[in-house]
Formats: structure tokens, sequence, C-alpha cells
């Protein structure tokens, strides 16, 4: 749906109103639907991107809103290192990327700081004042041509909707047209926003359970099919499985 359908005639059946110049002004509808689509995505990280980093020799941190304008935060997807040595190219990702966070650090690993450049084994994200840092440990050691890049899925900030024919969920004119069938769910979160005006408790706790209604559905079908792996950090059964040694005390000096 278009943003004109989305505050105005959407809108209108759920507020059981078409007034636009009192209580439910246009200017508020509107705004009403671009904090819902915001909503959205802070609820299902639907809208995500790939960004790449340009890693330096030495550098331990970088600033990701100085490179990524649209960034809100990293994507569950996380974060891998790209390194290309000539015509070899390998990636640092998964378990040899392990998250952490620099008070775990300062507990597990007392002047981590201070470690030699190396192959990063873990990465954390630092907010100072304005800014968010990505931090790989230890930091990277880049020799000769070697290029080093960080791969980083985020979520992103929506741009507000604001000519009428805009279409949520659009980067650089293209929609994303998996995202058109849950449209109406910015309608009833927008909706249940505006009864606040109201006062109207009940209208506006029907509407939100209409919104994580469709949330909840878009999750179950965003789930991966099939079930989830799951898989033990230690192979016991091969431990257990593995004959003991039983001890003799004649080896004792």
């Amino acid at each position: 749906m278009q943003f004109s359908e989305l505050y105005g005639t959407e809108l209108d059946r759920e507020l059981a109103t078409t007034d636009r110049n009192q209580r439910f002004t246009t200017v508020r509808r509107k705004a009403a639907i671009n904090a819902a689509q915001l909503q959205w995505v802070k609820d299902t990280e639907c809208f995500t991107r790939q960004a790449s980093v340009s890693l330096s020799d030495g550098v331990q941190e970088y600033d990701l809103e100085a490179s990524i304008t649209d960034f809100a935060w990293i994507a569950k997807d996380g974060v891998s290192i790209k390194i290309v040595s000539g015509s070899n190219t390998r990636y640092v990702e998964g378990k040899d990327l392990e998250v952490t966070t620099p008070a775990r650090l300062d507990v597990e690993e007392p002047n981590w700081r201070a470690v030699a450049a190396a192959t990063p084994q873990k990465r954390y994200q630092r907010r100072d004042g304005g800014a968010v840092y990505l931090g790989l440990h230890p930091k990277p050691s880049i020799t000769g041509t070697d290029t080093w890049t960080a791969l980083v899925r985020y979520v992103v900030v929506p741009d507000d909707m604001s000519a009428d024919a805009d279409e949520p969920f659009t980067v650089s004119s293209n929609p994303i047209k998996s995202m058109r069938p849950w449209h109406r769910a910015l309608v009833y979160y927008a909706a249940f926003d505006l009864e606040k005006l109201r006062k109207d408790t009940a209208r506006e706790q029907a509407m939100f359970q209409l919104y994580q209604a469709e949330m909840s559905k878009f999750l179950g079908v965003e789930k991966p099919k099939g079930g989830e792996r799951v898989q033990f950090a230690a192979t016991y059964r091969r431990r257990f499985s593995e004959p003991q040694r039983r001890f003799d005390p004649r080896s004792v000096p």
C-alpha cells in the first residue's frame, strides 16, 4: 500500500472516522504511520542491509555511524571479516569471531588492549557519546597488500515516508516487495497510537493486539523451516565412548 492509503482510507476504517482536521489530523496520521514503520523494524529486524567497513593494520575500533548513515544496531547475522591475500580469500566469522564486551574482556583478559595485533577472534560493540564502535580483539594485523574488510549486517533505520506515493520499507527507491503482505500491521499500530487521543482504552488495546498478531505471523513465516539443530559445545558422546585409562600406582616415581 502507498503512504496515502495507509494514513488515509486504511486508518479511516480502523479509527472508524474520516476526521482529518480535528483530532485525527493528516499530520498526526502521517506521523503515526511512520512511527509504526520504525516500530515494526525494531520488533522484527525485517529491514537489514550489509555494509563493508575497511579495516586498517593495528586499528582496534571503527565508528559504524561514521560510515553507515542508516545504522540502528548490528543484526543477528552479525559480523564477518573478509581477508583477501592475492588470489586467496578467507573469512573469519561464526564461532571464530566470538561476541563479547569490553567489560568481559577486562575480566577474562586483563591488559587486552595492549595485546599484539593478530587475526581477530572476538568482536564487540561500544558506545561513546554519539559514536557506536565495532571493536576487534586482537586488533587486525594486516601485512603487505592484503585487504581486510568487516562485513557488517545491520538493522536499518527506515526513512520516513513523505510523498503520497511512497511505500514502506524502501531503500534507494526500491521497496521490499516481500513486506507488502504486512503493510496492514502499520495501520494497526498507528491506530493504537492515535486511539490514545480519544482515551478509548478498549479500542487502543484491540488495535495493539491486532498488531501483535501480525507480528507473530510474520516471525512464524520468517522462522527457518524444518526445526533448528542443537549442537553441544563439547562432544560428550565421543568423550565418554573413548577408553579411559586406569590409574597405575606403579607409574608414580
